[in-house]
């Protein structure tokens, strides 16, 4: 069971729970309509780049046009996961059995470990109650957190991923009644505020191919759907603690 210096080592992404303050249904409107307008002029771009490369130009035309066809594809997809890290997603949290979403959600980390070239070991809990959720957003909130784990544990030699789900009263104290997902990964040594600055918006030491929202996301997911989210580095292994409330 985890006790309190153990959660103490733990840095939170509480800060991302979204408040219910008048102004929050304002800005959420404000962003969907400018990402909605942006997109609008993206699949202009899109469209027109497709016309041209389908006259066959010059070579050197064409390198200049998939240039642009690309990059116009990568900001329409930009522009979702910002929807998303900003709180702008549905999110219905309602009774969800974990025993119907862990086959997924194993495959789902498998692949991504492999991917990264990096061993994983899976372990969950029997009889896991159900828990208070929507499946969709949860599967995307663990696949980002799964992910991160992945991609850090390729950047150190010999580096793997371990997640172990765990039943109320094995981590989180029983009358809690929550369910809790320990996501570890072989890490490079981080200080608290560098664990603190990762679930910043647009912050992170990975390459341009990534938009720096990944924890982001999954902290705002968490936060939609009362869970909480932690992070820790201790002795070359990060921990993510998700903690997910019961059903009931």
């Amino acid at each position: 069971m985890a006790d309190d210096s153990t959660a103490n080592a733990f840095v939170f992404a509480d800060h991302l729970v979204l408040d219910e303050s008048p102004t929050r249904e304002f800005y959420r409107t404000v962003l969907q309509g400018l990402i909605h307008k942006n997109n609008n002029t993206l699949g202009v771009i899109q469209g027109y780049s497709s016309l041209i490369l389908m006259d066959d130009p010059p070579k050197s035309v064409v390198e200049n046009v998939e240039q642009m066809k690309t990059s116009s594809n990568q900001a329409s997809e930009l522009a979702k996961v910002i929807l998303t890290a900003a709180g702008c997603a549905r999110v219905k949290p309602e009774p969800t059995s974990l025993t119907d979403l862990l086959p997924h959600i194993e495959a789902t980390a498998r692949e991504k470990c492999q991917a990264a070239g990096v061993p994983l070991q899976f372990q969950a809990g029997e009889n896991l109650p159900l828990v208070m959720a929507d499946g969709n957003r949860l599967i995307e909130l663990l696949g980002e957190l799964i992910r991160n784990a992945a991609e850090a544990a390729a950047g150190v030699s010999g580096g793997e991923v371990a997640i172990d789900i765990l039943p109320p009263g094995e981590a989180s104290p029983a009358e809690e009644k929550r369910i809790d997902f320990f996501i570890r990964n072989s890490s490079v040594d981080l200080s608290p505020d560098q664990i603190r600055e990762a679930f910043e918006p647009f912050e992170g030491n990975k390459s341009n191919d990534h938009y720096g929202l990944g924890l982001t996301t999954a902290g705002v997911l968490a936060g939609q759907m009362n869970m909480r989210l932690g992070l820790r580095n201790a002795e070359g292994t990060t921990t993510a603690w998700l903690s997910l409330p019961a059903a009931g």
